[in-house]
């Protein structure tokens, strides 16, 4: 098949075919070493537009603002929001930024709008119900999963989208984005996690360090008036769109093989992996919230 056909003449198959252009002409090369890739929901893009860029869950608590997406603390070693923001730097960070844009546009515990009103409401009931039958001993944490600091962190997401719901019925549908940040004034540190993955304990400005802004093709023009809206119609970010990404990585393995040397390789072999390690992670959350219920006499949580 021939790329005229591949792409054919639809506006959604032309913007991809003008997003892997624009990433072959990318000055430097995509993805580049020093960026930073951070994966997220437009569902906190009403924090973020206030913020004027991403901040630390502990910054955004201190200006009242709640998380309403995310990982949050479910998979982290210790109970508690972070004092830092999660990076994937270079070509394994771009992977690992992808796995967790896919699991932001399928998983309901990353993006609970994704939950019916029904499946919202039970999981609320059963988590106030395990609260209040906690008696676990202080501190005990079930897999190092669970633990009642974890369970009332997820509480208050689940409401908060019980609340939008209810006072905000018409809003548009949440989706995925993934931020490009140019990593060179932003003191990244390797954290020894997933590959690639960095901290940066301090916010990352929109105005003085973004660079792209990747989002399902479809969204692209949302995205551009967001950002024109939040910094102004002379910004210089570029929204592409996540397939066009896709396509282009695809495209730069096939040509310049699976090594190591290949950056897109990295990249794509970085998501296999990382979305691997996600999708268990949410299987053993919901095993040892299983336990945890059983352990309270509460309904399971699953």
């Amino acid at each position: 098949m021939s790329p005229g056909n591949l792409f054919g003449s639809s506006p959604t198959k032309q913007q991809i075919k003008q997003d892997v252009t624009t990433l072959h002409n990318t000055p430097g090369g995509f993805p580049a070493p020093n960026s930073l890739y951070h994966a997220t929901s437009s569902a906190a893009w009403d924090g973020m537009s206030k913020t004027g860029g991403l901040a630390p869950p502990t910054m955004l608590s201190q200006h009242g603002i709640v998380r309403k997406t995310g990982e949050g603390d479910q998979y982290s070693a210790q109970a508690g929001e972070k004092n830092f923001i999660s990076f994937g730097q270079g070509a394994q960070g771009l992977g690992t930024s992808r796995a967790y844009f896919k699991q932001t546009a399928d998983s309901a515990s990353y993006s609970p709008h994704l939950y019916s009103d029904t499946q919202l409401k039970t999981e609320i009931d059963q988590s106030k119900k395990l609260l209040a039958n906690w008696n676990a001993p202080e501190g005990k944490a079930y897999g190092d999963m669970v633990d009642k600091p974890r369970v009332e962190a997820r509480l208050r997401q689940l409401e908060a989208e019980q609340s939008l719901r209810t006072n905000m019925p018409g809003r548009q549908t949440p989706y995925p984005l993934m931020f490009d940040f140019n990593g060179d004034k932003l003191n990244a540190r390797p954290m020894g996690m997933g590959p690639g993955e960095v901290a940066v304990h301090g916010p990352a400005m929109f105005k003085d360090n973004l660079q792209r802004v990747f989002v399902p093709v479809d969204r692209v023009s949302d995205m551009q008036s967001r950002l024109n809206t939040t910094l102004g119609s002379g910004h210089s970010v570029q929204v592409l769109s996540f397939e066009g990404q896709t396509r282009f990585l695809e495209q730069q393995r096939q040509s310049l093989g699976r090594t190591p040397n290949n950056p897109a390789h990295l990249a794509l072999r970085a998501d296999e992996t990382v979305s691997s390690n996600l999708n268990a992670n949410e299987d053993k959350r919901k095993f040892f919230y299983d336990m945890a219920g059983s352990d309270m006499g509460v309904p399971t949580i699953s």
